[in-house]
């Protein structure tokens, strides 16, 4: 089925993007026939559809959380999941969600190092200014990203927060929880792939916030905060 015909609301929402369209036919072709793959993909593409019918307007292309990409690429990933009688596992998910994202991460990688202190700042800089967007735009998305981004710390780096997240509630109204740790846990290899690491306590999937410390992976804070995984899959620090 081609993209233009999908029936939903395109003055409110965007379509997932070519990479996950990609990525998930391939996993189609890992599992399927041929024949039975480009079936499955149909229902996946209406089952998208129909996730959309009942969620909120998230900011439309330009958004940084929720433009093409983002929330809708994790949206079309679960629609893989929905129509599946052999349910994917987390890791396969995981996996996916990676095969995704990542790529515009290593992109980035090539340019940006976290270890450099000026580039780290310019990452924050980012963030701050992602942030006032997210603020601006609130009242046009009431259900969007919450975000808050803290003063600097040349020596301690980045720390900002979500105090909402779409695709957190999304999992919440699909009984979807178990399978968030799929999409949480790239924030860490999506970090180690410019250089820097993450220290993470919870996320809005396991708790009411999500909160970042970034710091270049050198970063003698990175090693006082060892990786662990949580009883439910979640990545976090102490």
């Amino acid at each position: 089925m081609d993209e233009k015909s999908l029936n939903y609301d395109r003055k409110k929402h965007v379509c997932y993007s070519k990479k996950v369209k990609e990525v998930i036919q391939e996993h189609l072709h890992m599992h399927y026939s041929t024949e039975e793959a480009m079936a499955l993909w149909e229902k996946i593409q209406l089952q998208y559809v129909e996730f959309l019918k009942d969620l909120t307007y998230l900011g439309g292309k330009r958004c940084t959380h929720n433009g093409v990409g983002g929330t809708y690429d994790c949206i079309a990933i679960f629609a893989y999941y929905e129509v599946q009688d052999q349910k994917p596992s987390v890791e396969e998910l995981y996996e996916m969600n990676n095969q995704t994202f990542l790529p515009s991460f290593e992109i980035l990688g090539k340019i940006v190092n976290a270890n450099k202190p000026f580039l780290l700042r310019l990452m924050n800089a980012v963030f701050v200014s992602t942030a006032k967007k997210d603020s601006k735009s609130s009242e046009k998305v009431p259900n969007g990203y919450i975000m808050k981004v803290e003063p600097y710390d040349k020596e301690k780096g980045i720390h900002y927060r979500f105090d909402r997240c779409p695709l957190a509630e999304f999992a919440k109204a699909h009984n979807y929880l178990d399978l968030m740790p799929a999409f949480c846990n790239g924030d860490y290899p999506a970090m180690n792939l410019m250089h820097a690491g993450l220290i993470r306590k919870h996320t809005c999937a396991n708790s009411n916030t999500c909160d970042y410390w970034i710091v270049g992976d050198q970063s003698p804070y990175l090693k006082e905060h060892p990786r662990k995984k949580d009883e439910d899959g979640y990545w976090y620090n102490d």
